[in-house]
């Protein structure tokens, strides 16, 4: 049966390569919802310095401590203004190239725990912060 990114779960960690300036990187996200055509996901991170070292902007995430969940081997951030559209094409493309991996999905409380960090959130911009809870919904 072929690879349908449609019935990719909520709340799943995916990871796909992502082009940057000079290289492609194989980068994690969670899938929050599905919009026409893409999985609507945030990008996680492992470099957490800039969130630790401001206690506004730790509000603002959802953090995973090492091995608190088995997606995730380093504490990982999670960031409500990291938002990407991913088309399926792309999904498609990188299944066929061997380069689609999903991780698993996020435990239960990870949807209340990132409601919590947009509602507290100062930086998330109000048109971003309002996208995101309406999928949540």
């Amino acid at each position: 049966m072929p690879f349908d990114p449609q019935t990719i779960p909520q709340f799943s960690v995916i990871r796909i390569p992502v082009q940057l300036t000079e290289y492609t990187e194989r980068k994690r996200f969670v899938v929050i919802s599905h919009i026409p055509g893409h999985v609507y996901a945030l990008k996680t991170t492992s470099q957490t310095e800039t969130f630790d070292l401001d206690p506004q902007q730790l509000k603002g995430v959802v953090v995973y401590e090492a091995a608190e969940c088995p997606i995730f081997e380093k504490r990982t951030v999670i960031d409500p203004r990291n938002q990407f559209p991913i088309p399926y094409p792309d999904l498609i493309q990188h299944n066929q190239d061997g380069c689609y991996e999903h991780l698993g999905i996020l435990p239960s409380d990870f949807k209340q725990r990132l409601i919590s960090a947009v509602a507290a959130s100062r930086l998330i911009e109000p048109n971003r912060k309002k996208r995101i809870l309406s999928q949540l919904a």
